[in-house]
């Protein structure tokens, strides 16, 4: 960047003086070379215009306004995730979408909308299975609680370690042959998770 495009950005009443104005002018260049390419401009707006700010205004004002804004962005981005989770979920499950369709559709790549479908079916693997678990004769009640408590966790890997847990210190042998081979499916899954 040559210096009369950054007098061109900053306008007439930037309130710099030549030294100020002389480091903005190596950090516009750095910028420029940090983000080079032409789908960066936003964030070669963003760096030049942070770098401009730092010169005028308290740095603890600026930093703090900047981490608002990332937690901000932070927050959406999880609101969105979810929102976009659940409709993988539901609307994979109802046939209106294939997993690339939604994907496509979504923005978002095959192998995470495959992990959004599959976290739905563990977990209703690994709950049905706590729940046999719990009904099971043989345990006691403080373990039922604790069971009880694991199922409808909304982390797979958390309810797979509960469910490992719970077969390492109880016996199968009280339930009937289909919950055993339920179980067992939710072992299975659940020592290829944790």
């Amino acid at each position: 960047m040559q210096r009369y495009e950054l007098e061109a950005w900053l306008g007439d009443d930037h309130g710099l003086d030549e030294q100020q104005l002389g480091d903005l002018l190596d950090e516009a260049n750095e910028i420029q070379e940090r983000y080079p390419d032409p789908d960066d401009q936003a964030e070669r707006d963003a760096a030049l215009a942070t770098a401009y700010r730092l010169k005028t205004e308290p740095a603890e004002q600026v930093v703090a306004e900047y981490g608002q804004k990332l937690t901000a962005a932070r927050a959406a981005v999880a609101v969105a995730s979810a929102g976009l989770q659940q409709a993988a979920q539901t609307a994979i499950a109802k046939g209106d979408f294939t997993e690339a369709g939604f994907a496509r559709a979504g923005g978002v790549d095959r192998m995470t909308v495959r992990k959004w479908t599959q976290d739905q079916k563990d977990r209703a693997l690994f709950d049905r299975a706590l729940f046999e678990l719990v009904r099971s004769h043989g345990m006691s009640a403080e373990d039922q609680d604790k069971l009880s408590e694991a199922i409808n966790i909304r982390n797979t890997s958390s309810q797979a370690t509960t469910l490992l847990a719970a077969l390492a210190t109880h016996s199968v042998r009280y339930l009937s042959e289909e919950a055993k081979e339920l179980v067992a499916r939710a072992e299975k899954r659940a020592r290829q998770l944790v």
